[in-house]
């Protein structure tokens, strides 16, 4: 398995990891990445903003099997999004590999904290968040878009 950036021909099979994780889990709520419009062509959004965003699969074999990247929250604060994983890719690192790659390259693009919104019953993702030094805040930030979400996290680093 290894991890490469998004392209447009993987969009059908992030959806579905995406969709299918949050099903799994119990969180395919409105208000979630569940819906949110850009599923559908993710690369072209993420690609198409090279100065504000990265998102990376993982494959194996030429199947992917986890997604995750970070996009703009604000013009100072990027999000960690869509970091999901189908069985087969749990428990190898990949969520910290991404999660290590925004933290190195979101300060390189401007950024000065990097956001997460989740969910409590996600305990194994929280705990890499923790982990990593992301703080717990008591409510999201303003201008959240995911409502159904219960759990916030920020990271702030110093240039």
């Amino acid at each position: 398995m290894h991890l490469r950036q998004i392209k447009t021909a993987d969009n059908s099979a992030v959806k579905n990891i995406i969709q299918s994780t949050l099903r799994e889990f119990h969180d395919d709520l409105p208000g979630t990445a569940y819906y949110d419009p850009q599923l559908t062509n993710l690369a072209e959004y993420y690609n198409s903003q090279p100065q504000k965003a990265a998102f990376w699969v993982v494959v194996e074999q030429k199947q992917i099997l986890g997604c995750g990247g970070f996009g703009p929250f604000s013009d100072q604060v990027a999000e960690l999004q869509k970091l999901y994983f189908l069985p087969a890719a749990r428990g190898y690192g990949f969520g910290k590999e991404i999660m290590l790659r925004s933290l190195e390259l979101a300060p390189q693009l401007g950024y000065q904290q990097l956001y997460i919104e989740t969910f409590a019953n996600l305990d194994q993702a929280i705990g890499l968040y923790q982990h990593l030094g992301f703080k717990p805040l008591t409510a999201p930030l303003n201008g959240s878009i995911h409502s159904a979400c219960d759990r916030w996290f920020l990271k702030s680093w110093q240039h």
